[in-house]
């Protein structure tokens, strides 16, 4: 049987599909060819033992007939997967022209119809009570397999990647406790709106002397990164600016424990299995909390929150309090926490 993954989005969303794709492929006899959309997904997903053939089409930037006649060439498949959350109409749209003869994927609760998951013949129905990897294993129902282990999510990086991670960590570091954060997330869509105010990170780099915070990010991150640098008081801070995401993954692997927004980054140290602060806002821990590593959830409860769910609109406040859910979390909580993962 050929089986066509279809992109997601995100790091995060994509590193989410590799438990279900191990299960995929030690269940049945399959050819698993996965898609990727971006060069950082693609570099996430390359070495993976349980995919034998990785593909990368930028369809963002190549536009409509390009993206059609990229299609066409694609060979047939028997099953294409729009693993979760997919709930937006290129991704059906998309699933639908490959052609496949089973189409499987989830119908969401929230715009569905609009969303056209019709488009897909072999579906089930979200569970909002369910974490993004059991939503992604319990569509391997729909073909008869019995899901008896939850993996953890993995990249997989050669030892070779690890030594140089290990090896610049060493050269940059003075103090024996390393951690990283990641002050930023994705800002597609205004999902900017999901970090931690900058300064509250520099407090807490502030009030622990005696370790060493690595800084990742791109360029989206750099304003605030540079803006910690400087007002960093014991020079226990480094940056880590625009590396490639393997070599993101292999420095983080070195770290004590990351500290991160809700973003593709906080997975990523899930997934080198490096303990985590999570800092949550207006998105749901439940679907996307660190998965199976030893982690701390800092949220507030206020009865708005969480008020994201997955679909194509922008992220608002819809309480019209500003975000309060993240600005009102205090540093003591992200310190105690953190704190807590390494002991």
């Amino acid at each position: 049987m050929k089986v066509l993954i279809l992109p997601l989005y995100g790091i995060g969303d994509t590193l989410m599909t590799t438990p279900a794709i191990e299960v995929l492929k030690k269940s049945i006899d399959c050819w698993i060819v996965n898609l990727c959309m971006f060069k950082t997904t693609y570099e996430v997903l390359k070495n993976n033992p349980y995919i034998d053939e990785l593909l990368y089409f930028p369809f963002l930037e190549r536009g409509l007939l390009n993206s059609l006649k990229f299609i066409s060439s694609l060979d047939k498949f028997d099953m294409a997967i729009n693993f979760y959350p997919s709930n937006r109409k290129q991704y059906n749209i998309l699933s639908f022209l490959t052609g496949a003869k089973f189409r499987i994927g989830h119908r969401y609760i929230k715009r569905d119809l609009i969303e056209l998951n019709f488009l897909k013949n072999k579906t089930i129905k979200e569970d909002p009570n369910l974490h993004n990897v059991e939503e992604n294993l319990r569509l391997l129902e729909i073909l008869g397999i019995k899901i008896n282990k939850y993996p953890e999510m993995r990249i997989y990086l050669q030892e070779e990647e690890i030594s140089q991670g290990q090896l610049l960590v060493e050269n940059l570091s003075k103090r024996a406790i390393k951690v990283g954060i990641h002050t930023g997330t994705s800002s597609f869509k205004g999902h900017r709106e999901r970090r931690l105010p900058v300064q509250k990170f520099l407090e807490l780099i502030n009030s622990m002397p005696d370790i060493d915070f690595f800084l990742f990010g791109t360029d989206e991150e750099k304003q605030e990164n540079e803006f910690i640098s400087k007002n960093a008081k014991y020079g226990n801070v480094i940056l880590i600016q625009n590396k490639p995401i393997r070599m993101v993954a292999s420095i983080i692997k070195q770290m004590n424990a990351f500290v991160s927004n809700d973003s593709g980054l906080m997975h990523l140290a899930a997934a080198v299995g490096i303990p985590v602060v999570a800092i949550f806002g207006p998105t749901n821990p439940v679907w996307v909390r660190p998965w199976k590593v030893k982690h701390k959830i800092v949220r507030i409860e206020l009865p708005c929150s969480p008020c994201f769910y997955y679909s194509p609109k922008p992220l608002k406040c819809v309480a019209g309090l500003d975000f309060k859910c993240l600005k009102d979390i205090d540093v003591s909580m992200v310190k105690e926490a953190l704190i807590q993962v390494m002991i």
